[in-house]
């Protein structure tokens, strides 16, 4: 038996396995082609002939952009303005790149400083006019003024003094056959030196075009992320005593820091002022997902590797810190450690990728470990992607492959996130559908328990109704045969007489009471206005023989109630007998019904004389009553109000001393 379970484990992990990589593989392979037809280095590159780059004009003016990559002279550590050229620069002192091969300037110092000045010079020829087409320069970092044709076109930040500027650039080319392009960039606060993102070259309507894919593609991702996160805060918020609730605190988070990450592109195009804490939110935000997945992934897979687990959390909470504080304060301070740490930032992202990946499949909880492991794996294609094609892969239109992978574990865990909710969900129903069924079982016991001790009580009664029967008879014997006795033993007959009718008074107040009690749960759907009026044509005589005019008040139209009908003409009957008792026989009693708000008022008032203000609030209470000298138990009014309560009703009374009273049952209504 214990060799069957352990084989059986062995084939759900393996098939996990598979799945898992199946999964990487078609992340991995989804991502090439995005490679080959989403990145501008891949798109057809133009000729160059003496160090100008040919263009055609006609085919750029159909829609198709050139991106310019190859063919930038660099000039490391000078800023050289238009009038520098040709003359005063030695040809020997620049370098010809391909943007994207230098992430900073470390490769054009003996020192290997990622910091420090540098301008680059493009020229570009066509056989014809370029009027109409604009360059769209993306963020340089991280100061430079820019160029066209010997004149100024734009500027961001400051060169000297140093001061830093995020922003993406649209200039006007001019109408001409030969172009020249000059970027005089500075850099002394940031990883990353100069032109890394390639330029566009276009139509106003393409670069306006391509940069509206861009910006809805990152709407996208910022925008689905934050419904996330705010639908992953609202059942935080509404699941307190629930399991699995910090799943939906941390996946909350990891929503919202993806939706900030992707803003940039909005940052950049609105250009900011404050590059550095948009540089530290960039990378911060990247160490903030590793920690939201690692609590993820640790929370529902309940690893038994708590110390291994620890130590994840531990080094992605320092990670944290150092990829916001290393960007705002230390790495203008210390430019030589700027290669080791995009080294160390790639390669943690990378490895702590692949170890929630293991921990995804060989977590305890099955049921979610095809979610977690299929977000984990496609996020580490992306990561891995990422660090594949560094500097060989810039997005034309869309996103970079981390992002595309952080999308997709975004979506894996909302997935499973509505999955829990549904299953709660599902669970609640059921419970509910339980709770109802023992409610009503319960009910039915109690009722039948109610029913045996009515029947053993009336029986009592009845038994206990011959003894004192025989005491009221000899006790009348003893008067109707004038027996003489003397004045004690009369004394102690009184005694016996008075305690007599005390007993009689209590076992006629026992009497009403169990004859009040519902005899089972009935419930049934009745016509009330029909039932008041059946009552009324039979009691009507009966009413006015004691001398008050007995009158009725009905809607014309019926009146649909859920209930007990012997209940509730037992509740009129009280109410009824009540109101004679204190009608003077020229007075008068009305019973009415009326509809209000989706309740039925049924009311009983009468020109009686009414009820103190002070004994107003306790005529329903139990055993209250202002008539015990003659007999009265106090019963009545109490019954009404248990009455009213059964059938989810209430009662009120209202008087006025002297001029009569009114009391009013509110019964629900069948909608």
């Amino acid at each position: 038996m214990k060799h069957t379970k352990h084989t059986k484990k062995k084939l759900q992990a393996g098939k996990k396995l598979l799945l898992c990589s199946f999964l990487f593989l078609l992340a991995l392979t989804a991502l090439h082609l995005l490679y080959i037809t989403d990145n501008k280095y891949n798109k057809d590159s133009c000729d160059i002939q003496d160090g100008v780059l040919l263009i055609d004009t006609q085919a750029v003016g159909s829609g198709s952009p050139v991106y310019l990559t190859e063919g930038w002279e660099v000039y490391p550590d000078r800023l050289l303005s238009p009038e520098d050229f040709p003359s005063s620069v030695d040809e020997k002192s620049h370098i010809t790149i391909r943007i994207g091969d230098y992430l900073n300037f470390a490769g054009f110092h003996e020192g290997h400083s990622p910091h420090g000045l540098a301008t680059y010079r493009l020229r570009l020829a066509s056989r014809q006019d370029t009027g109409g087409l604009v360059v769209y320069l993306p963020e340089v970092f991280s100061a430079c003024r820019v160029f066209i044709n010997g004149r100024e076109a734009a500027a961001q930040g400051s060169l000297q003094p140093y001061s830093p500027m995020v922003h993406d650039l649209t200039l006007t080319v001019p109408d001409a056959p030969e172009i020249e392009i000059i970027i005089q960039t500075a850099n002394y606060s940031h990883y990353y030196s100069g032109i890394t993102y390639p330029p566009v070259l276009g139509t106003a309507q393409t670069i306006h075009l391509q940069n509206a894919v861009r910006m809805g593609f990152y709407g996208l991702l910022c925008f689905f992320s934050l419904s996330a996160a705010l639908l992953s805060a609202a059942v935080w918020l509404g699941s307190r005593k629930q399991s699995g609730r910090k799943v939906y605190y941390w996946l909350g988070i990891l929503a919202l820091t993806f939706s900030l990450h992707c803003a940039y592109p909005f940052f950049h195009t609105a250009g900011l002022p404050f590059p550095r804490i948009l540089y530290g939110l960039e990378d911060g935000s990247s160490m903030l997902i590793i920690l939201c997945t690692a609590k993820i992934v640790f929370v529902l897979s309940k690893t038994r590797k708590k110390k291994a687990a620890t130590f994840i959390e531990l080094t992605a909470l320092a990670m944290l810190l150092v990829s916001v504080l290393l960007p705002l304060f230390l790495l203008p301070s210390l430019p030589y450690f700027i290669p080791w740490y995009g080294q160390l930032i790639s390669w943690y992202k990378l490895g702590i990728a692949f170890l929630l990946l293991i921990f995804s499949l060989w977590g305890s909880r099955g049921e979610y470990t095809v979610w977690l492991a299929a977000g984990t794996a496609v996020y580490s294609a992306g990561l891995l992607s990422s660090v594949l094609t560094l500097n060989r892969w810039e997005p034309a239109c869309a996103g970079w492959p981390d992002e595309y992978g952080t999308f997709f574990l975004i979506l894996c865990f909302s997935g499973l996130m509505l999955r829990m909710h549904f299953q709660m969900a599902a669970q609640n129903r059921q419970l509910t559908e339980h709770l109802q069924d023992m409610v009503e079982e319960r009910t039915n016991e109690v009722t039948l328990l109610l029913s045996e001790r009515q029947k053993i009580l009336s029986e009592f009664l009845h038994d206990l109704k011959s003894p004192i029967a025989c005491i009221s008879a000899y006790l009348q014997l003893v008067k109707e045969n004038d027996i003489h006795v003397d004045k004690k033993t009369q004394e102690k007959i009184d005694m016996i007489e008075k305690k007599y009718e005390e007993l009689s008074v209590q076992i006629r107040s026992i009497q009403d009471f169990n004859a009040g009690l519902p005899h089972a749960a009935r419930r049934e759907q009745f016509d009330l206005r029909k039932l008041i009026q059946n009552y009324y044509s039979r009691n009507r005589q009966d009413v006015e023989v004691f001398g008050p005019r007995f009158l009725l008040s009905l809607p014309s139209s019926p009146c649909r109630m859920l209930g007990n009908p012997d209940s509730i003409i037992r509740a009129i009957e009280n109410l009824i007998f009540n109101s004679m008792d204190f009608t003077p026989a020229d007075g008068t009693i009305t019973l009415s019904l009326s509809a209000e708000d989706g309740s039925y008022l049924l009311s009983v008032s009468d020109t009686g004389c009414g009820i103190p203000e002070n004994l107003l609030p306790h005529i329903f209470d139990r055993s209250f009553t202002t008539r015990k000298e003659d007999g009265g138990n106090g019963l009545g009014l109490f019954l009404v109000k248990t009455i009213a309560q059964e059938h989810r009703g209430s009662v009120r009374a209202e008087s006025l001393p002297g001029k009569g009273c009114r009391i009013t049952l509110l019964l629900p209504a069948i909608l």
